[in-house]
């Protein structure tokens, strides 16, 4: 049992990291004026994640009910993961790198003018789009069609201005050591906000997908 938990907090933390590195690249052509391209490279992050078998929060929430209740820790646990690898690259990225902060305004969906509803809808979106990407690579067979199509998707999650809540703790970390106007329990807040939209996105795409299902009903498993 503890070796199972250890496992899924690991491979959260990994795909944290992975995530919170697709968000670096993100800023970086953001900043030298190609958001197009930021949305495009920040696809790398997910292609890995599903390609190493990480454990990614979004990719994993919308199948909670194709599993049984332990299922609910582990979706915790690799949150939890997600949370710690993210704040990592975003931590070390703000010492090192300290030209971001213009690019990075665009990313932060809190604070003044930025609504909690709109916080959520998008929050929802970025939700639908992950599903989609990781649906995608589950059932293509083609493998560049699979990479094809999780570009595709969360390139234009990125591009819509989706609230992904991995990437956004990635922001985040960066915007505490760089950013003036950081306001960390606005951040805190945007954050479960975006937890709670990327689940109901998730979740909403599978249901139409496949109906409310018992976890013995043989259908597929995150």
């Amino acid at each position: 049992m503890f070796k199972e938990i250890l496992k899924t907090f690991r491979l959260g933390i990994l795909a944290g990291l992975l995530i919170g590195i697709g968000g670096a690249i993100n800023l970086q052509l953001s900043s030298i004026g190609h958001p197009i391209l930021g949305g495009v490279f920040f696809s790398l992050g997910l292609m890995c994640v599903c390609i190493f078998g990480a454990n990614l929060f979004t990719g994993k929430v919308g199948y909670v009910l194709a599993n049984d209740r332990k299922y609910l820790l582990d979706i915790f646990i690799m949150m939890l993961g997600n949370i710690i690898g993210a704040l990592i690259v975003g931590y070390i990225a703000a010492l090192i790198i300290p030209d971001w902060s213009v690019a990075l305004e665009a990313k932060l969906l809190y604070g003044e003018g930025s609504a909690w509803y709109s916080c959520l809808l998008r929050a929802v979106g970025a939700g639908v789009f992950v599903y989609i990407a990781v649906e995608c690579f589950k059932r293509i067979e083609n493998y560049p069609a699979k990479l094809v199509m999780i570009m595709l998707s969360i390139a234009t999650m990125v591009l819509l201005g989706c609230n992904h809540s991995i990437a956004n703790v990635f922001y985040f970390a960066y915007a505490h050591l760089r950013n003036a106007n950081y306001d960390f329990w606005n951040a805190l807040l945007s954050l479960l906000v975006a937890i709670i939209g990327n689940a109901v996105g998730s979740i909403m795409l599978y249901l139409l997908q496949y109906g409310l299902i018992l976890p013995a009903m043989q259908k597929p498993k995150a």
